[in-house]
């Protein structure tokens, strides 16, 4: 993994209380810098698009496809999202719901 610009090696999701189980993830995420305000990404082969952000720090992801994630305070909330979004399509992929990009295409 060390050709890959960041790795993102885990995180704490808010929705934990203390005492409550958790379980720590590791996600790859690819980020490639187009220009001073917008990136490419690519998280597990699962989730890519667009990060934008402004000169005042605000920052867009934009999914593959159009979807717009949110608009975030800066860029690490937008990456953190990002992060949380492919655990929840993993997630479901486990789950046996099927993958993402099958149901955009059927949908």
């Amino acid at each position: 993994m060390k050709d890959s610009p960041l790795i993102w090696r885990g995180f704490l999701h808010p929705e934990f209380k203390t005492g409550e189980l958790m379980e720590i993830v590791k996600i790859e995420m690819n980020l490639k810098a187009v220009n001073k305000s917008i990136a490419l990404f690519n998280c597990e082969k699962k989730v890519s698009g667009v990060i934008h952000s402004n000169s005042t720090g605000e920052t867009t992801v934009i999914l593959d496809g159009g979807y717009v994630l949110g608009k975030f305070d800066c860029p690490h909330c937008a990456v953190e999202a990002i992060s949380l979004l492919t655990v929840k399509v993993s997630d479901g992929e486990q789950a046996g719901f099927g993958n993402y990009r099958s149901y955009k295409i059927d949908y």
